[in-house]
């Protein structure tokens, strides 16, 4: 199972990786896959919390707030992942990445519709 659980990981983390940075950043994208694949560093899945921190580790260093937000949801949708004790940790920082960026996607539309500080109100129809 660990094996199976293993090559999921590493699909979804490959695909985000060439979605987000193969065509936008072609070098940090070769240093993904290297990090990723070609270090062993995550391939093989171990069931502990340090191998779920690599994972976030990754994450942070190659994608953006709302990029990580997503693979969050991506990876936390995967019920067997949820029921794991060493992935709890990582589910609790997804969750919270989750969050942030409702707010921030939230604080977006309600500063379009309230407007800059200061400023008056626009009137909604």
């Amino acid at each position: 199972m660990t094996a199976q659980l293993g090559a999921t990981i590493i699909q979804l983390l490959e695909q985000a990786g060439e979605h987000h940075l193969s065509s936008a950043a072609p070098d940090a994208y070769a240093a993904f896959l290297h990090q990723v694949g070609g270090a062993n560093t995550l391939r093989r899945y171990e069931a502990s919390a340090t191998y779920w921190g690599r994972v976030q580790a990754t994450l942070d260093t190659f994608f953006t707030s709302a990029e990580r937000a997503e693979i969050c949801a991506r990876l936390i949708s995967h019920a067997e992942l949820r029921r794991r004790p060493e992935f709890q940790d990582f589910l609790a920082h997804a969750l919270a990445e989750r969050r942030m960026q409702e707010m921030i996607a939230a604080a977006a539309v309600a500063s379009s519709v309230i407007g800059p500080a200061g400023a008056p109100a626009r009137r909604l129809r």
